[in-house]
């Protein structure tokens, strides 16, 4: 009999197909360089004070909400509106034709969009992985209490070829299974719509982050089968907030303002769960028993680090995610430095 166990680290949360608007740009303020050289109170580039962000409904993105429920956007000048997404793959052709300025989400789409000869730059980082905040999960009657047992079954995902699909592949292979003996079913509701999905028995198990994750042991007594943050994707890279070259090319101290908001929503988050769970549950309409009880992520800050999302670009190789075209690339590095310091 599987039981249902929460474990609440010391940190807060973040989060939600839509579009976002904010005014933020990224110009080589993510590379090596510090991203604050723009004042926050007065910015030069008045044509531009609305930002358009796509979000995914996670707690991944606390420093982003946090920042904007404190002012720290405000302060800096910026209109930032945000609206919610399935996965970040809904946003990349709307952020190409500037229908949208910023996505926060996975990196895993931009990745995979740069390898195809997109140019996009990685802002800032929002979150890696902490316990129990990326899981598979199986519903209340379910028969699988083993990660071998998943081999011919259907697993929900929020996105195709996405970090969900990532983490899973990482998680079979080191029990011994072929990635290729799963079927992964994308949820075009994404995460708000699986808990109950999985409990109608569209699928075996269901990838999920939090604040879904309890969702769906409060509301449905569905069970935690796996905790992704283990072995090799112990700490992976999960969401950033990235933007086109172009975009922050025309937009540097935008940018650099957004990046020292956000970073200052980041290292709250980091630091003070209520002000997450706060800004959570109002970003979501989530109860406090759901806040209270979530798992957090980490929520770095600083610089992007270079070698962090390089990890998560090897994977994609390895798990067949990026073509052999660009393994070159991403062996030596200059994908991922692309996105990170330009060029």
């Amino acid at each position: 009999m599987k039981t249902w166990v929460f474990r609440v680290p010391p940190r807060i949360p973040a989060t939600t197909i839509m579009i976002v608007l904010v005014a933020a740009g990224t110009a080589g303020c993510t590379g090596g360089g510090s991203p604050g050289s723009a004042s926050m109170s007065a910015l030069s580039d008045k044509a531009l004070t609305s930002v358009r962000v796509a979000a995914i409904p996670t707690a991944d993105l606390a420093g982003l909400y946090i920042a904007q429920n404190n002012g720290l956007f405000a302060q800096a000048g910026l209109h930032v509106t945000i609206e919610k997404i399935a996965s970040s793959q809904a946003v990349i052709t709307a952020q190409e034709s500037g229908g949208v300025d910023i996505g926060a989400g996975s990196y895993i789409p931009y990745i995979a969009a740069e390898a195809g000869g997109a140019k996009f730059r990685i802002l800032a980082e929002a979150s890696t992985l902490g316990p129990d905040t990326r899981v598979l999960v199986t519903a209340t009657d379910s028969a699988i209490d083993n990660v071998s047992q998943l081999a011919g079954k259907k697993i929900g995902v929020n996105g195709t070829n996405s970090i969900g699909t990532l983490l899973i592949s990482e998680l079979l292979t080191a029990h011994g299974i072929s990635p290729a003996k799963v079927t992964f079913v994308t949820d075009q509701g994404g995460f708000p719509a699986m808990p109950a999905n999985l409990a109608k028995g569209e699928y075996a198990a269901a990838f999920l982050a939090e604040p879904y994750v309890t969702v769906a042991g409060e509301n449905y007594g569905e069970s935690i089968l796996a905790d992704l943050d283990e072995g090799a994707a112990s700490d992976f890279p999960i969401d950033g907030y990235v933007a086109t070259q172009t975009w922050a090319a025309a937009h540097p101290q935008v940018v650099a303002a957004f990046v020292r908001a956000v970073e200052e929503g980041q290292a709250i988050a980091e630091s003070n769960r209520l002000a997450t769970e706060s800004a959570l549950g109002k970003s979501d309409s989530l109860k406090s028993a759901v806040t209270s009880l979530m798992s957090l992520p980490r929520y770095p800050v600083g610089p992007v680090n270079e070698a962090r999302i390089q990890r998560e670009a090897t994977s994609m190789l390895q798990y067949g995610m990026l073509t052999d075209q660009v393994a070159a690339e991403v062996d030596n590095g200059s994908l991922v430095r692309s996105m990170i310091r330009g060029g």
